[in-house]
């Protein structure tokens, strides 16, 4: 599913992909008649950075290829080998017009690159003696896993 977006309105999709995966997003917008010149870019960004990924026909990094034709309104992102690290975050794909720099198209992904948690531990161990009437507290952790994992506690045999 895919959401066309007109007049710099927004709004995101959201896409999960698993690591290692080929993911492509794709931009697409009503080809411009005008003579006007325009800008064409990808960024992403994430909770500490904002960077721009493409520019132009011009991927800026390697893992990042480019379906380049304005002509058709078609300006996709392929990403290859999803890392956790370098892709999981916002993704926009903007076109400007090139004088005032107006937002023509503006096209929104939530890019979620899964990843498995590692098992989970119980503290202060798996296996212990409670004494009727009294309070005991165990805490279940797992680390990593993208999106969060969801951790629940069930009694033996329900």
């Amino acid at each position: 599913m895919y959401f066309l977006v007109l007049d710099g309105t927004s709004s995101e999709e959201i896409r999960d992909t698993q690591e290692g995966e080929d993911v492509t997003l794709e931009c697409r917008f009503t080809p411009q008649t005008s003579r006007e010149t325009l800008t064409y870019y990808w960024a992403k960004n994430n909770k500490q950075t904002h960077d721009n990924v493409a520019i132009g026909n011009v991927p800026l990094d390697s893992n990042y290829r480019l379906n380049y034709h304005p002509e058709k309104g078609i300006y996709d992102l392929l990403i290859s080998n999803a890392s956790y690290d370098r892709d999981n975050g916002k993704f926009e794909c903007k076109v400007k017009a090139g004088g005032s720099g107006t937002n023509l198209h503006v096209q929104k992904y939530g890019l979620t690159v899964l990843t498995v948690p590692q098992p989970p531990e119980i503290a202060p161990a798996a296996h212990v003696t409670v004494t009727e009437g009294k309070r005991q507290e165990l805490t279940c952790a797992s680390k990593g896993g993208s999106p969060d994992p969801q951790v629940k506690w069930y009694r033996e045999g329900e």
